[in-house]
């Protein structure tokens, strides 16, 4: 069941440009009918700078990268894998959320072109996605961050997967670069060898139809910021739209190598934001983590802990229940 599309995405205020806007200052060659002016209004007017010198006609996917603070070497590894496809009828379409080198002059040297678009601000991930989703060609869109290494065959992969009667999106596998403690409590990041019904909990390795992710108007901008469980919020609108259950799935194939965390300050720190971005979003819908406690990890063995494994992970997360509430009192503290 395809739901009809609905054109329009919803915004958060904090990120909605004046009316009057005419688009950014420096837009680079922008024909009058192009990918840019195609653009609904209000993302036009947070775009700074924008060239289109995509080479690839009637691509097979539009690949979808949200750069912010990104390493230069992390995203020079990123290029190196997406030269190395093994299926290269993908164009690459890169938003600019901020970065302190000169990403613009890197990706115009990149084969086979690119679709860049610098933002006048950090506008959050969510709503980068979705600038991003809107100026790709394709009917497949296919996401990836900006530090997630693919592997040679990830386009392959995600298309393969679609080739499936009645799949509207796919979530991959994530293999981390690094052997380290705190990469080995990312239980979610790998779902074992068995396709299977589950949520976009790795939106960094996610693929959907075009005309699904416009159904629901994509990423929820409201979220705004770094977001966190965007994904599962995305598979839960699908879900509402009419979507069957079976046509969101994990697939062990689509494989991207990327480390959750380097130190403990680090998965601390990821820790304590994705559990403040869960605690406002279940205000925002309290039924979304009931449906998503809907879905359980495989139970092969893979999955089973250590008694030390258990404690630790018992411990860690006392630290970070301790460090979202001393965010929360924060932001309750500050002056309005």
């Amino acid at each position: 069941m395809r739901p009809a599309e609905d054109d329009e995405p919803t915004t958060d205020a904090k990120t909605q440009p004046e009316a009057g806007d005419d688009g950014p200052a420096n837009a680079g060659e922008t024909p009058a009918n192009g990918r840019f002016a195609d653009l609904p209004e209000r993302y036009r007017a947070v775009v700074e700078t924008f060239f289109d010198e995509s080479q690839v006609a009637e691509p097979a996917a539009s690949l979808v990268v949200v750069t912010y603070q990104t390493d230069r070497d992390a995203f020079e590894s990123v290029l190196s894998a997406l030269r190395s496809q093994t299926d290269d009828d993908f164009e690459l379409v890169v938003v600019d959320n901020g970065v302190e080198w000169n990403l613009a002059a890197r990706l115009r040297e990149v084969d086979g072109g690119a679709v860049y678009a610098e933002l006048v601000r950090n506008c959050g991930v969510t709503l980068a996605r979705n600038l991003g989703a809107r100026l790709g060609d394709a009917d497949f869109l296919l996401f990836l961050d900006d530090d997630a290494v693919p592997a040679s065959d990830f386009v392959a992969a995600h298309r393969c997967a679609h080739a499936a009667e009645d799949i509207v999106a796919v979530r991959g596998r994530v293999v981390p670069q690094s052997r380290t403690f705190y990469n080995s409590l990312q239980r979610w990041y790998d779902l074992g060898d068995r396709p299977r019904p589950f949520l976009l909990n790795i939106e960094g390795n996610t693929s959907i139809d075009r005309d699904a992710y416009r159904s629901v108007s994509g990423f929820d901008e409201e979220l705004g910021g770094r977001a966190g469980h965007e994904g599962i919020d995305l598979t839960y609108r699908l879900m509402r739209a009419g979507y069957d259950r079976e046509s969101v799935v994990y697939r062990p194939e689509p494989v991207v190598y990327h480390d959750y965390a380097t130190s403990l300050l680090s998965y601390l720190e990821k820790r304590i934001v994705s559990r403040c971005h869960r605690k406002r979003l279940s205000m925002r819908r309290p039924e979304l983590f009931e449906f998503a406690g809907a879905y359980s990890p495989p139970d092969d063995g893979a999955f089973e802990q250590s008694p030390a494994e258990r404690f630790t992970h018992l411990a860690l997360d006392a630290v970070t229940r301790l460090g979202s509430a001393a965010v929360r009192l924060k932001r309750a503290l500050r002056p309005r």
